[in-house]
């Protein structure tokens, strides 16, 4: 079995990358399935129909806008990423889980409204509070905190990166064929958020990550800055968020690590407004988003640490459940006795409520990295019991967990329990659910049928393509398998030259002829045409 297949140690981003609808391409989860794929031998089975996600696919960016801009692109809210890829190695991708909306930024034509209070509360700690006190009672000019009280983050990545697809092709096929490739760089863009959000949605990822050293430079944050004390806005930490989910996307893990271990979990002083008393005015809260934390808290399970993460993850839980248990108590989010109007209480409780979501749906990411698969059932089955709770996609994906426990009676409970609570005849998440199950029975035959039948519903479904190619080869039906993949390609180049479905067409062309690298250099003219930016680890299976 090859690697890149059969690790599964890191789990997706989903919680703060989202999901578009374009989002078929998750990595698939060891034997059997894990929230929404199902893993057969060393190819990767794929399902994951869930496309109603809020937060980005690496991450929104903002900045404090003038109430009338005088470019309404100058806001940066829009989706990084045009579709999501997780780590060949990947443990969850989502569970089929749905997410609240409800944490979507909206444009800030005016500071310090309501909207803006109830997203940017939290509760700091004690050491955190003290000082915030002392810099809101202090006259200006006259407190200057420990230095162990600030962060202090910088660039460290000595380097800007270069274009990994053109070395490849270099490397593979010659310096004439990568002279005719045409990647975008951060020089080829304005340097601002725009040019940001045009190399993220052309996903030149590599040459955002370059941008945002570029653009943190002037915050006084770029290389060499690190352990050096500089100011923090919205804007700052919303680059910082983005380059951050940015290396992870690119698998960058050390790198992301290191650069996030200033941050710590965004707990000090510096990060909230009321550090600036002057510059903002009496405003409270939390400078960084609630995605940030999130961000920073599943961090270590991509660099192999879940246990850490864990902890994290239940720190931000707790503070959550203390921010809606205040609020239900008649306070504001951080305890203080303020006067909320009963709509802005009621507004404010959805939007915890939907983040409590969030941080749960995490911690059963986590679980499942740790195969503490007791917690994670235990958080389903908590997810399913809310009122309101969109119990057809939860029980799905509870089955899904069944399955990856080996409880094929117990998925099927849930499956049949799950198409009971939707109307109407059997959609795509239904015919996947009917294909995962046969396949954790080794029906292939019967497996490649429900995956047809959903192809027939949604024909550009990539995923699904992939999942028949797999219950194809487990059939013994190779040539088919290739075909059935190479068809998904040309039909649509652009989504489905995605990390899963090249890892499976690879390791097919292996078993297929000794002479597959032929193939896989079509393969990588293919990427180097369509794709600005590729994983290492196909390239390494593309030339290796």
């Amino acid at each position: 079995m090859s690697k890149e297949v059969t690790d599964s140690t890191v789990p997706s981003l989903t919680q703060y990358f989202g999901a578009s609808e374009d989002k078929k391409d998750e990595a698939a989860l060891p034997l059997g399935l894990a929230e929404a794929t199902a893993k057969v031998g060393s190819l990767q089975l794929e399902d994951n129909h869930h496309t109603t996600k809020n937060e980005p696919e690496v991450c929104r960016i903002f900045s404090e806008n003038a109430a009338q801009p005088k470019d309404p692109t100058a806001t940066f809210f829009d989706l990084i990423g045009g579709n999501q890829s997780t780590d060949s190695n990947g443990i969850i991708s989502d569970l089929g889980l749905p997410t609240t909306n409800e944490d979507v930024y909206a444009a800030r034509v005016a500071v310090g409204t309501e909207a803006d209070r109830r997203r940017d509360a939290w509760i700091p700690n004690e050491k955190t509070r003290q000082c915030l006190i002392q810099c809101a009672t202090a006259a200006p000019g006259t407190y200057f905190p420990d230095k162990e009280l600030l962060t202090m983050p910088g660039v460290l990545l000595e380097e800007e990166l270069g274009d990994a697809i053109g070395e490849a092709v270099s490397m593979c096929l010659g310096e004439a064929e990568a002279a005719q490739r045409r990647a975008l760089t951060a020089t080829d863009v304005t340097q601002d958020e725009r040019g940001l959000r045009e190399l993220v949605q052309h996903g030149a990822y590599r040459a955002a990550i370059n941008l945002t050293a570029r653009l943190l430079t002037i915050y006084g944050q770029g290389r060499g800055r690190a352990g050096h004390p500089s100011k923090h806005s919205p804007h700052s930490l919303q680059l910082w968020f983005t380059r951050i989910a940015l290396l992870i996307k690119t698998k960058a893990f050390g790198v992301a690590s290191a650069e996030a271990e200033a941050f710590g979990q965004l707990e000090k002083p510096d990060i909230f407004y009321q550090f600036y008393p002057e510059m903002y005015k009496g405003r409270a809260g939390s400078i960084a988003s609630f995605s940030f934390r999130l961000l920073l808290a599943e961090l270590p399970m991509h660099c192999g640490k879940p246990k850490e993460s864990l902890t994290k993850l239940f720190n931000v839980l707790a503070v959550t459940r203390k921010m809606l248990d205040n609020l239900k108590k008649g306070l504001c989010e951080d305890g203080n006795p303020m006067e909320i109007s009963e709509a802005d209480r009621q507004d404010s409780i959805r939007l915890w409520t939907g983040r409590e979501t969030r941080v749960m749906h995490s911690i059963v990411n986590c679980a499942l990295v740790l195969k503490d698969y007791e917690l994670a059932m235990d958080l389903m089955g908590q997810l399913c019991d809310r009122e309101g709770a969109p119990r057809h996609a939860l029980l799905s994906a509870l089955g899904r967990l069944h399955l990856q426990l080996g409880d094929i009676s117990g998925a099927e409970v849930c499956f049949n329990e799950a198409g009971e609570s939707k109307a109407g005849p059997p959609g795509v998440r239904e015919l996947v659910d009917k294909g995962l199950l046969a396949i954790a029975q080794s029906a292939f035959d019967e497996a490649y049928v429900a995956f047809q039948q959903a192809s027939q519903l949604e024909p550009s479904n990539i995923m699904i393509l992939n999942n028949m190619g797999v219950c194809l080869l487990y059939g013994g039906h190779l040539k088919e398998a290739i075909a059935v993949l190479e068809s998904a390609i040309s039909s649509n180049p652009v989504h489905a030259l995605q990390e899963s479905l090249l890892l499976n067409l690879c390791t097919l062309y292996d078993m297929e002829s000794s002479k597959g690298r032929m193939k896989k250099f079509a393969l990588l003219r293919q990427i180097s045409r369509y794709q600005a930016d590729a994983p290492t680890t196909i390239l390494e299976k593309l030339y290796g």
